[in-house]
């Protein structure tokens, strides 16, 4: 239960870095810089989203290892790497499009990554409730069978 629950909450935590990168750029106007000496903006976003994409694997891969072979998690051991692997990247790509998204109505980059670390935290507690809600629920229901 514990990798299950810490685990994406752990990785979730890389997106605040993708957006600091963003909205720092943006802020210092080095995109405009970039446009103007001949950037087009699809190469831009290409570059960027590979970049990012990379340094979530390298994390993913780095939590994994030390999730099956350091402490032996369920979250590891019992599923398939397959369908780890799609889940996993598909939450980088989930995490990543949003960053995007959120960059958007921000401007400061400081202040941009403490909103998001806020937002985080108070929804990753709300779906840890939840799950907690739903196993208490189920051990109780599992125990009078």
């Amino acid at each position: 239960l514990a990798g299950s629950t810490f685990y994406p909450l752990a990785i979730s935590l890389l997106m605040p870095l993708f957006m600091y990168t963003i909205v720092l750029e943006k802020e210092s106007r080095l995109v405009e810089i970039m446009k103007i000496n001949g950037l087009k903006m699809k190469y831009y976003w290409l570059s960027l989203f590979t970049y990012n994409f990379i340094i979530y694997s390298v994390t993913f891969i780095i939590f994994y290892i030390i999730g099956r072979f350091a402490f032996g998690f369920k979250l590891f051991t019992d599923t398939s790497g397959v369908i780890l692997l799609i889940i996993f990247f598909g939450w980088g790509f989930c995490q990543i499009g949003l960053a995007y998204f959120f960059q958007s109505f921000l401007s400061n980059a400081r202040t941009s990554t403490s909103k998001l670390k806020m937002l985080l935290f108070i929804f990753s507690h709300w779906i840890y409730s939840i799950i907690m809600d739903y196993y208490s629920r189920l051990r109780t229901e599992l125990y009078y069978i």
